[in-house]
Parts: C-alpha cells; structure tokens; sequence
C-alpha cells in the first residue's frame, strides 16, 4: 500500500481499513486470471473498494469512493470497479436513488472489465469485516446478522443474493 492509498484509508475504522487491505490481497491472488491491462487497477480498486465510507458526499459509499478517486486521478477502471462493486446496483435501487448515478462511471468497451468486477465481487464477499477469509455462505451470514431485517442492507442483500452468487461461481470456477 502506497502513501496516498494510507490517507485515503485512514478516515476507516481498523476493521474497515482490515478489510479492504485483505480484499485487496485476496484480488492480488487472482490477479493473473485478467487481462494484464487490468491487474494493477483490479487490485488497487480490492483496496479501495470500501473508501467512500470514511469520505461520504452522497451517503452511499460506492459512489461516494468512485467520485472521490476520480478526483485524486485514479483510472477510469478503478472508479469503475468501485462504483458497482458487489451489487451496489441493487443497493441502491432499494435505497431508491436513480441509477443514473452509475452512468458517469460505466465502462463497457474494456475487454475483461466483467471478468475484473466479479473478481471483486468474489474478493469482497470471501472477506470478512475485519480481514478474515470466509465461505460465501459464512459472508452473507455474517452480514444478514451485522444488520437488522428492516435496514436498507439487509435488504439489499436479500434482494441480490442470487447475483452475488453467480458473481461467485463465475469465479470459483475459472480459478
């Protein structure tokens, strides 16, 4: 992890910071399975997946982090890769904002940027909150449990579970 990467992560809790420095390895363990042109963006944007939180603008992170990174010059890929990590589509359907919102970052003449955002997907939900490796199922538990039925995630989850588990398999099964 480099400087900049240190203070765009330092308004995160530790095990926030945890988390994400760990989906960020999990995705430099898979890496090779991209096309080259899109490794080091792939793992910078594991790492920075999460960095909205400690910056919000908007109040939905995803968004929140892509916006902010744009601004600190990173790659369109990795705005990208953050803006719709790990069905921040559907969460935000549920929160009931416009997906407009997604357009400034949608990139759909990269070859391998799919590939790139289920591998993020699988890192993200492979990770648990504070580094650890978990199962899928241990994943989507630990977040059903973390948040109350009724919350906007909660939700959310529910809603794209099987999506996050295609996203899953895609990448299960090409390792």
């Amino acid at each position: 992890m480099n400087e900049a990467m240190a203070e765009l992560l330092s308004p995160l809790t530790a095990s926030r910071r945890a988390h994400s420095l760990a989906v960020g390895r999990r995705m430099e363990s898979v890496v090779g399975h991209l096309p080259a042109e899109l490794r080091a963006d792939a793992v910078t944007a594991a790492c920075l997946h999460d960095v909205g939180y400690g910056h919000p603008d908007i109040g939905f992170h995803p968004i929140d982090g892509a916006r902010l990174l744009r601004t600190r010059g990173y790659s369109p890929v990795v705005c990208h890769m953050v803006a719709f990590h790990t069905a921040a589509q559907t969460e935000a359907a549920v929160r009931g904002l416009d997906q407009q919102i997604f357009d400034e970052f949608r990139l759909v003449d990269v070859d391998g940027i799919d590939a790139a955002d289920d591998f993020l997907w699988w890192a993200d939900l492979s990770t648990g909150p504070k580094g650890e490796e978990f199962t899928l199922d241990e994943r989507l538990s630990e977040i059903l449990e973390r948040y109350e039925s009724g919350s906007v995630v909660y939700r959310a989850i529910i809603r794209a579970e099987s999506q996050l588990r295609e996203a899953f398999q895609r990448v299960s099964g090409s390792r």
